[in-house]
């Protein structure tokens, strides 16, 4: 049996380890050893099941598409293309004719911005790999004009090509955030759940959702309450979750106003929503306006988080990712959430169950580290799988070497397209078996544990935290 100095040394990691400042690690290549046992682990764990604890129901609107179209929908670069124009221009483009696209094109150079977006993304290594993944599922030449074509030629039949991609990655529980659904009412969620059959839907209930159907309202502070209590109890007990019930909620407040805290006195928030609703105030920038209704949106969120503890319920929490210029990006940091992970009130820690969502990459050392301190704190790949593709590897290393293999979740944060629910699983399954076969090799761990290990972390541990039955 070696040590742990000794094991790092062979992984190429040398003596500071995996977690380095900002979470960043060595590059690491597995000893022949490794590659032999990885290769051993991963003929049983591509056959596993898997729950996704982190994604979204999806349109039909990507059935048939282009390869900058479909660039543009997966490339979180490509996520705040409108907004690098005046508000509701790019919108007028996509909808407008060929004339008045020209004309906007000329006011706005929409055509280079969007030339820009999808010649960085192509020379990506991320959509290089994806193309000859995607390729070899459809049995087509490995380039993108092909493999576009290809898909349009399944895409005939959407949801068959939906369902078929959810059946070959293995997803039987798909936990999914239903606070972003692109316009999709309950008809459309349900159209989607009833495509990935046999996969299960369970949807999670997001804050924001009702908050933005309150925050229209003109009501006093007290209705305000009253209501979101109703509305959240509605979605964790009965259908208020766009007809169905949900097995957690979510909050989107962290990368908004950095350090989230619990707030119980209702003063504060009382006086948050007259300013909110206050017109006439002008914020100086992004950030000031991000932090607009601050307080009552932490006292909301602190109801939301008591009615979550009282249901024995998990809270997702954005964290890390990126969605600029949406969010603040140095807002994002896992460790903003520890005040709501200790929950404290009346000097003790209540500690209801929190999820740090996305690894909080690039801070992935932040957020395993707060995984590894606090019981009820579980540490969730999702974005960081599939995006990081080969750095999984090393990424699954560091974030096993912190956190309890009984905490570690898998996610894809899939969004617009139905193969990212896919890549995720086809790569976490192939990377998650790499960084398993070094712990086998360096007798860290055995076989049978690391085959455990694989279980807990791709659908076990979500099954146990969301208390679902299968």
């Amino acid at each position: 049996m070696v040590d742990r100095r000794d094991m790092l040394k062979t992984m190429g990691l040398g003596a500071t380890g995996t977690f380095l400042a900002g979470g960043a690690t060595h590059a690491a290549t597995p000893s022949p050893g490794a590659r032999k046992q990885a290769a051993l682990l991963h003929e049983e764990i591509a056959t596993m099941p898997v729950d996704d604890s982190h994604c979204h129901p999806l349109t039909d609107q990507d059935a048939q598409t282009t390869p900058d179209l479909f660039l543009e929908r997966i490339s979180l670069a490509g996520f705040p293309t409108p907004d690098y124009f005046p508000d509701g221009v790019y919108r007028a483009w996509l909808s407008g004719d060929a004339a008045k696209r020209q004309a906007l094109d000329r006011q706005h150079g929409i055509d280079k911005v969007r030339g820009e977006i999808f010649y960085h993304f192509r020379e990506s290594v991320f959509v290089k790999y994806m193309t000859k993944e995607m390729a070899k599922f459809l049995g087509c030449k490995p380039d993108l004009t092909t493999v576009i074509a290809a898909r349009n030629e399944r895409g005939r039949d959407y949801w068959g090509y939906v369902g078929a991609l959810f059946r070959d990655a293995r997803i039987e529980n798909a936990m999914l955030d239903t606070g972003y659904i692109e316009n999709l009412q309950a008809p459309g969620i349900a159209r989607f759940e009833d495509a990935i059959k046999p996969s299960r839907p369970r949807r999670i209930y997001r804050v924001e959702t009702i908050q933005a159907q309150l925050f229209k309202e003109d009501i006093g502070f007290e209705e305000l309450e009253r209501r979101f209590l109703a509305m959240v109890r509605a979605g964790l007990d009965g259908t208020g979750n766009y007809g169905a019930r949900s097995y957690g909620m979510k909050s989107y407040l962290m990368p908004e106003i950095g350090v989230v805290k619990p707030l119980f006195d209702p003063a504060p928030a009382k006086a948050s929503w007259a300013t909110l609703k206050d017109k006439s105030v002008v914020y100086e920038d992004r950030e000031a306006e991000a932090h607009k209704g601050k307080d009552l949106r932490r006292y909301l969120l602190t109801l939301a988080l008591e009615e979550c503890l009282a249901r024995d319920m998990p809270m997702q929490f954005h964290a890390g990712d990126g969605e600029a210029p949406g969010i603040i990006l140095r807002q994002q940091d896992p460790y903003n959430l520890e005040e709501m992970v200790r929950f404290d009130r009346n000097g003790v820690m209540r500690m209801p169950k929190i999820v740090p969502i996305h690894a909080g990459y690039p801070l992935v050392g932040q957020a395993a580290w707060l995984s590894h301190l606090y019981t009820n704190c579980y540490f969730e790949l999702s974005i960081m799988t599939p995006f990081v593709h080969q750095g999984l590897f090393q990424r699954y290393l560091q974030v096993m070497e912190a956190v309890p293999l009984s905490k570690i979740l898998f996610g894809s944060d899939a969004y617009h397209v139905p193969e990212l629910f896919w890549l995720a699983s086809i790569w976490g399954k192939r990377y998650l078996a790499q960084a398993l076969g070094v712990y086998v090799d360096q007798e860290v761990l055995s076989v049978d544990e690391a085959i455990e290990a694989a279980r807990m972390i791709l659908y076990k541990n979500n099954r146990r935290l969301y208390n679902l039955e299968a």
